[in-house]
């Protein structure tokens, strides 16, 4: 026998519930205190679901009253205790569990899995209490001072389980994976679908963030680690899904220009066209330029209107000018007693910046979310004084993923002063703007409104408003009450956001306001954290100073198991390394529990245990450029995913390490053909520039930018995707992004987008839908003849609509093998030459004949234009049916056609007359009938004499 615990009780019947709850209370009496105190009786009812299953299934049981406490609501906790249920095997063991606090439901289930053949008897059974529940020390707030010392009496209700040695059938499990193309939205019986489906939630949110994801307070070094979320998928192919131009892009043309050739501006440096991307269910969010000014991320710089576009055809769905340049996608799942699911998107972009919250100061500064309804650009609320930790509100290390997609900012602050300290830390969780707790479980608020001119809804998200509503601690640190503040000091670094749009913001500062300095977080993990000032040689954006003094490491607990929430588990002190090298921190691994930095002057990564703090290893010196590995001045630029960290940059040259020994696993970027970034003399490194956009579904994406372009843009840069594993290369494609692609990538869905500075086009690259056709000639043909089956294979997506190719390729765009897409793409949507090595897919076909048999009868390859053929020639007659089925490939989802044709028999001969001899002639056939003439007649005569003998 087994027995589990269920997580969630009365999940199976809490609408109903919750409305008899409501419709229970409003048929109470308002009376005044009565004496004698009411006897009230209560109603209990027990199920096993289902009531007959097989040994080893899991049942639940269920068992509630139909009544509930008067003035009970999910906030104030009034409920039933002390739920009794009682199981008796059909051996006549004995399994009692007890139930201390109810939830508001009256409601209570139990998993429980039976090991033996028989009938088990259950019973629930509840003991019976006094209003209000006794051993609270005052009424709680809600209830009714009329029924303080009523009782609820006592009740029981018995029901039985069968239990046979046959189990029952399998839940019904998911549809397979598709096979043909798919569109959002996913069907909800489709539920294994969620493993080739994601979402991208942009800047703002944990685990996102790009070049400049971690800002160290000290220092104000900007760090080089790309965007590993964990779930994105990204696509196997360069094929073009669609383009978009964000504005005039690629050669200006004429000659008045001192420079030939001059393209349009295409962002570089800093004021980037296409900022932070979003794409939640299927649907990519975006800023428009206006000009040449900066999207940025707020609304501190022009821009022009927000669009929401079917990510998969760039079907324009709402663009809307009052939607502030976004900061993130936030879709928190709901579990409440009434509501189950994930919310639909939301898009919050953040306003301001510099505030500071009373009682509990933030180490920056908050910032207000505006937040707006994905589906319809509709602005539905705004959060005010939501703490920050880091630029941007939400942009520093301090921040985590809950475990129900909820935003966590884990924050230490000094609730006292300088002289006597008062250090805290906070969890504050985005749900808790929106929700209360109650009995555990988070209540989602109502955001919807009405009218033409709705005011949004509008909650302070200050950590101190309230009863601690809006985190999920704040607990004292007093080891954080004797650590020396680092330095150096506190430096405003820009107060003017209109004269300089590079940073968008209020205002920031160099190094934030507590000797606490945070690398990273995870929830029920912990936070990796130093004091002191990190080794530093020369400036770092504005800091001319040399600092060689120990710095401590240290890792604050947020796994209860392991201690309390916010003690130390290790102190690591460090000294600095030799040769006075500037430490950057870098990546947290928290699977293989490995913590990151880098030696700026002499491009290595350093790896340090994450459980202890120790160092493990230093690796090789990189190639020189790559010391230029992101905005700042000399970071090198990697990724941390599948315990290796990826890392490249200006070099060209991307290496692979294994994150736990430092080892170099593989390189990409210094071999031969499709292993090389050598870029002849079409630019000046030698190399191509090359960096990790964004890493997801064990492939490696690349992409080729630097700090500024020249004009016109340097020839050969490439898209690239390769393999996470082995860093084979799987695909390019021709483009170049600005500024280190600060914030320009997105991938969901099997998708991926990004900025092309060579036309100034969005991008859009995936497995796309096909079409095949099929016909067959002649329609009537005979045996001994054949008959001519072709047809094509065409690219059916959204791109082949847009006018040029549609002028390029009016009968259609031919699909490509996976070997000719990056050069077929470079024809079909950049001007570029048709590759001369082109080749098509294959096309099997098969018939269905007139005996019934499905049988293959050949393969073909489509050509330049599509096309194929196959002549056959058909064995036996009848009707036919052909199929024509293209199987698919990285690049394009599988189709297929079918016709019909008829073959005769051949013509047939007259047959030769053959002479046949021993056949009686006419006489002869006349004596012979006169002979069996009279046969028969003397038959007749001896018949008759036999009767006559017979009578008596």
């Amino acid at each position: 026998m087994k027995i589990i615990k269920s997580k969630i009780a009365a999940i199976l019947t809490a609408t109903f519930l919750m409305l008899s709850m409501s419709a229970s209370m409003m048929l109470v009496p308002t009376t005044s205190a009565h004496t004698p105190a009411w006897q009230i009786p209560t109603y209990a009812y027990i199920q096993a679901m289902p009531n007959t299953v097989g040994v080893g299934q899991q049942v639940d049981i269920f068992f509630w009253l139909t009544n509930y406490y008067y003035g009970v609501s999910v906030y104030n906790g009034l409920n039933f205790h002390n739920f009794k249920l009682t199981i008796i095997a059909p051996n006549g063991a004995i399994t009692t569990e007890t139930f201390a606090d109810i939830n508001p439901t009256s409601a209570q289930d139990f998993l429980y899995i039976p090991n033996q053949v028989g009938t088990y008897n259950l019973t629930f059974t509840y003991p019976g209490e006094t209003y209000p529940t006794p051993g609270l020390t005052s009424l709680v707030t809600g209830g009714n001072v009329n029924y303080i010392n009523d009782t609820f009496m006592s009740s029981s209700a018995s029901t039985t389980l069968t239990v046979q040695q046959e189990p029952l059938p399998a839940a019904t499990t998911s549809e397979p994976f598709p096979t043909n193309y798919w569109t959002r939205p996913i069907y909800g019986l489709n539920t294994n679908w969620y493993t080739i489906s994601s979402n991208w939630l942009g800047l703002g949110a944990p685990n996102y963030g790009g070049w400049t994801n971690m800002v160290q307070a000290q220092s104000f070094e900007l760090n080089g680690m790309a965007v590993f979320p964990g779930d994105a998928i990204g696509s196997q192919t360069s094929h073009v899904m669609w383009t978009k131009p964000m504005q005039s892009g690629g050669i200006v043309g004429g000659n008045v220009y001192d420079i030939p050739a001059q393209n349009f501006f295409d962002g570089s440096a800093y004021l980037i066209r296409y900022v932070n991307p979003i794409v939640l269910g299927g649907l990519l969010f975006y800023t428009e330029p206006i000009s040449f000014s900066n999207t940025g991320y707020g609304p501190t710089n022009p821009s022009g209107p927000t669009d929401c576009v079917d990510l998969r055809t760039g079907e324009l769905i709402w663009s809307r000018s009052d939607v502030l340049p976004l900061l993130m996608g936030y879709m928190p799942d709901v579990q409440t007693p009434n509501e189950h699911g994930v919310c639909q998107p939301i898009l919050i972009t953040s306003q301001t910046i510099g505030s500071t919250t009373a009682g509990f100061p933030t180490v920056i500064g908050n910032t207000t979310w505006i937040g707006y309804d994905g589906d319809t650009g509709n602005k539905i609320f705004n959060v005010t004084n939501v703490p920050a930790y880091g630029l941007q509100g939400s942009l520093g290390p301090g921040k985590a993923m809950g475990p129900d997609g909820e935003y966590l900012n884990y924050v230490f602050a000094n609730a006292g002063n300088a002289t006597n300290p008062d250090w805290r830390l906070g969890e504050w969780n985005s749900s808790l703007v929106f929700m209360a707790y109650s009995q555990g479980r988070p209540t989602f608020q109502n955001l919807t409104y009405v009218g033409a001119n709705p005011t949004p809804y509008i909650v302070d998200g200050s950590i101190s408003t309230g009863a601690n509503r809006r985190y999920d601690f704040n607990i004292s640190v007093p080891w954080l009450n004797t650590m020396p503040p680092s330095t150096p000091p506190l430096t405003p670094l820009q107060t003017n956001p209109v004269a300089n749009n590079t940073y968008p913001y209020a205002t920031f500062y160099a190094r934030a306001n507590t000797p606490v300095t945070i690398v990273g977080a995870k929830y029920g993990d912990g936070i990796l954290c130093y004091n002191g000032t990190m080794p530093c040689n020369g400036e770092n954006l504005g800091f001319p100073y040399v600092s060689s003094a120990p710095y401590t490491y240290f890792f604050v607990n947020l796994n209860a198991s392991k201690g309390a929430i916010g003690s130390v588990l290790w102190w690591s002190t460090l000294n600095s390394p030799a040769n006075n090298y500037t430490v950057v921190p870098q990546g947290v691994d928290w699977d293989t529990r490995i913590f990151l930095t880098t030696n700026k002057e002499s491009v290595q990564w350093v790896g340090y245990n994450l459980d202890n703090g120790q160092y493990l290893w230093t690796g090789p010196s990189e190639v020189p450029l790559n010391y230029y590995g992101s905005p700042s001045q000399g970071v090198i630029a990697g990724q941390v995913a599948y315990g290796h960290v990826y890392s490249g940059s200006i070099g060209g040259i991307i290496y692979c390490y294994d994150d736990k020994t430092g080892k170099i696993l593989w390189t990409y970027g210094n071999g031969g053909e499709g292993n090389s970034t050598n870029s002849n003399f079409n630019w000046p490194y030698g190399n191509i520039p090359t960096c990790v956009a964004a890493v997801g579904n064990d492939v490696v994406y690349l992409w080729t930018t630097e700090h500024t372009w020249t004009t016109p843009i340097y020839k050969g840069g490439l898209a690239r995707a390769i393999n996470a594993t082995t860093g084979q290369e799987i695909w390019t494609l021709s483009s170049v992004t600005m500024n280190f692609g600060e914030t320009s990538y997105a991938m969901a869905d099997g998708y991926n987008t990004w900025f092309n500075g060579y036309d100034n086009a969005i991008y859009v690259v995936g497995r796309g839908p096909s079409a095949t056709t099929v016909t067959a000639g002649p329609k009537f043909s005979t045996i001994g003849n054949s008959v001519v089956i072709e047809g094509t294979v065409t690219d059916i997506s959204a791109g082949t609509k847009q006018d040029q190719q549609v002028a390029d390729f009016p009968n259609g765009i031919p699909v490509a093998s996976d070997a000719s897409m990056s050069q077929w793409m470079s024809y079909v949507y950049q001007q570029q030459s048709m590759p001369t090595d082109f080749t098509g897919v294959p096309v099997q076909f098969y018939v269905l004949d007139s005996n019934g048999n499905y049988r293959q009868i050949g393969s073909a390859t489509t050509d330049e234009s599509g096309s194929y053929s196959l002549t056959w020639a058909p064995d036996i007659p009848g009707n036919f049916t052909v199929y024509a089925n293209f199987a698919g490939t990285n690049g394009y989802w599988p189709s297929s056609a079918e016709t019909h044709f008829y073959v005769g028999g051949s013509a047939a001969t007259a047959p030769t007359a053959t002479a046949i001899t021993g056949i009686a002639t006419s006489s002869d056939v006349m004596y012979i009938g006169i002979a069996i003439i009279v046969v028969i007649i003397i038959i007749g005569v001896l018949l008759a004499v036999l009767m006559m003998r017979k009578r008596p």
